[in-house]
């Protein structure tokens, strides 16, 4: 088992998307998804930057125990996973639906969903998020996970090393603080969703698309 440590600029419920009681790790984060494996553990804190979560640094987000492992086509064909298709406009926990991306027809091209990575209208700079998430064929998922989004608790002072200092992940770590840590965030007891995502609230991700 490793536990795989990383910092996230955002938190709209997307990517990981702890909705109807699975914590999917769809979109994003190409190389957790890669290199992960079963019973690994996975742990966010929000990232210091001021034009992402900088607000909410060094609060958790979320953990997550990789209990499935799913290429895109499983997932969008699984019918567990039926209500994670995003719907936008829509409520905000149809929009941030991660299950989007599969192989066309012809079985080389991808067909995707609009979502929180891919808008028509929006500008797609060399493929956008579409190529850099589909790099990755697997789908990360859990029932053993605590979101708390914009309630997780604070990570103490000297636990942060634990954490990268920038983007990417970190999977080496003192044996003693990380024991610690797994205490700290109740490894053993997992919540399941616990609280909304810290961007819930920023129109620059839902504003007029959003509905009741």
């Amino acid at each position: 088992m490793v536990t795989r440590t990383y910092r996230l600029d955002h938190d709209l419920g997307f990517a990981p998307n702890p909705f109807f009681g699975w914590c999917s790790l769809a979109c994003c984060m190409g190389d957790i998804r890669k290199y992960a494996k079963l019973d690994d553990i996975i742990i966010g804190i929000a990232g210091s930057g001021q034009r992402g979560l900088g607000r909410y640094h060094p609060q958790l987000i979320y953990w997550m125990r990789v209990d499935v492992e799913l290429t895109f086509d499983q997932y969008w064909n699984d019918p567990r996973f039926a209500r994670k298709r995003p719907q936008i406009p829509g409520p905000k926990i149809r929009m941030v639906g991660d299950r989007t991306y599969r192989h066309g027809p012809d079985g080389a091209d991808w067909s995707f969903e609009t979502s929180m990575h891919y808008l028509a209208s929006a500008t797609q700079h060399n493929g956008g998020h579409v190529v850099r998430d589909t790099k990755v064929d697997r789908v990360l998922l859990s029932q053993h996970y605590t979101y708390w989004g914009k309630f997780g608790p604070a990570v103490p002072d000297h636990l942060l090393p634990l954490f990268p200092s920038h983007r990417g992940q970190k999977c080496q770590h003192d044996e003693a603080l990380l024991a610690e840590l797994h205490d700290f965030i109740g490894l053993d007891w997992p919540l399941s969703l616990a609280g909304e995502p810290a961007d819930w609230d920023n129109p620059q991700y839902f504003g007029a698309r959003t509905s009741s």
